[in-house]
Formats: C-alpha cells, sequence, structure tokens
C-alpha cells in the first residue's frame, strides 16, 4: 500500500513538473484555503518539497516558501500552536535566504514580517524581541516593492493587527488591503487565496468601521469571485445579517 501511495505521489510530481507547476501549486493553495483544511496545506507543502528537491532553484524554493506561509497561516484560525512550531524554523530560514534574491526579497522580507507577527501572537512576550525586526522587514520591503501586492497584503495585517499604540492604523491597513488587491487585479491574479482573503479582511474593517453597506457589497463581491469561499457564506456574512 505505501508503495502504491509512493508511486502515485511521483507520477503526480513528474505530471506537475512536465505542466507548468507553480501556476498548478498555486491553485492547490486557492484549494486548500477554500476549504480551511490544514491537512491540504500540509500535503502541498510535501509537493512543493519534493518540487525544491527534484530543481532546487530560486522559483521553487519561493513556491515552497508561499506553500508553508499559507499553512503557518492556516493554523492562526484554531491557534494550532502544535503545527506552527513543527514549520516556523524552515520557513524562516529559507525566507532569510530568499530576502537576499533580487526578484523576491521584498516579498520574503514582506513575508517574514509577517511570520514574526504570528510568533508574537502565539507567545505575546516575543514581541520585544520581534516587533522591531518586524517593522524593519516591512519598511525595507514597501521601500523595495511598494506595487507588489503582497507586500501591501503584508503591510495591510500589520497596520490591522498591531494596537494603535504601537503604531497600528486601521485606516492604513484598509487602503493597503484595497491597494493589494489593486495590483492582484492589474497582474490577472485574482485567482489567489490572497485576493481573496484581502476581500474578507476589506469586509471586516468596514465592518468594524460602521459602513455596513460598503461590508455587505465587498463580501458579495467575493462570493461573485468564489461561491465556495466558506468563511464568507457561513461565517462573515451570516453573522452580520
Amino acid at each position: 500500500m505505501k508503495t502504491n501511495s509512493r508511486i502515485f505521489t511521483l507520477l503526480v510530481m513528474i505530471t506537475l513538473i512536465a505542466m507548468d507547476f507553480p501556476q498548478d501549486l498555486k491553485r492547490l493553495g486557492y484549494l486548500a484555503y477554500l476549504d480551511q483544511n490544514k491537512n491540504s496545506w500540509k500535503s502541498n507543502v510535501v509537493l512543493a518539497t519534493k518540487a525544491y528537491q527534484t530543481k532546487p532553484d530560486t522559483e521553487n524554493k519561493y513556491q515552497l516558501a508561499l506553500m508553508e506561509y499559507g499553512l503557518l497561516n492556516a493554523t492562526m484560525k484554531d491557534q494550532d500552536e502544535k503545527l506552527f512550531d513543527a514549520y516556523v524554523d524552515g520557513l524562516e530560514n529559507r525566507l532569510e535566504e530568499l530576502a537576499k534574491d533580487k526578484t523576491y526579497g521584498a516579498e520574503a522580507k514582506g513575508l517574514l514580517s509577517s511570520v514574526y507577527g504570528f510568533k508574537i501572537s502565539y507567545s505575546p512576550w516575543k514581541g520585544m524581541m520581534l516587533g522591531g525586526k518586524s517593522s524593519d522587514l516591512l519598511e525595507e520591503a514597501m521601500k523595495n516593492a511598494p506595487n507588489s501586492p503582497i507586500v501591501q497584503k503584508m503591510y495591510a495585517s500589520n497596520q490591522y493587527f498591531t494596537p494603535e499604540m504601537w503604531g497600528g492604523d486601521k485606516d492604513k491597513a484598509l487602503a493597503a488591503y484595497l491597494k493589494s488587491n489593486q495590483l492582484f487585479e492589474q497582474r490577472n491574479d485574482t485567482q489567489n487565496w490572497m485576493y481573496l482573503d484581502n476581500l474578507a479582511w476589506i469586509g471586516i474593517l468596514y465592518q468594524e468601521m460602521g459602513q455596513k453597506s460598503k461590508a455587505m457589497e465587498t463580501w458579495q463581491k467575493a462570493l461573485t469571485i468564489e461561491p465556495n469561499f466558506t468563511w464568507v457564506s457561513k461565517g462573515l456574512l451570516p453573522a452580520y445579517q
């Protein structure tokens, strides 16, 4: 049975590598996000790892980092710290390496800043050590690539989750989420889980600002794009209505 499973995995990998692997992997990440399924994210990390081992170039390293980031993000919903701890060191090391790359350096710094934010969320006392590092990385990322949708998304999340007394600003968060999605749209990259995630948070921000009609409009837009977006259809919209 295990042998058959290994053969199947190998065949899947050969097929994906023969095709446009990053696009196929991105689609798998999109589906894992829709399902809010940590096991799917874990399987995707395995596939991305195999691809990187087969062809250890910068592109595959970056795709692996994106998949690992998606997995860590998924642990935040139920605060699965055990799963977070199992993957965070590998991702942190990978992003530190990618931060030196000319192509993906800004995105890597933005993602690493967010990873530090996750760490602080699990262990608030780490804020004293990581808060400044996170801010510095994000500042560098914004300076180097202000038109990166991923960098804008990381900046938006930082502004949203950072307490106001420490520099957080929800108006800036909303503006950055909106800009991130504008940039995703300009790149024809709306089939990206981060684009959908932005729409959810944009709606939440409108809700918190008392702009109910804009919140509803944003979430309806998300469902028009993706009817299977369960966080919105079964969570945010019913709770608000």
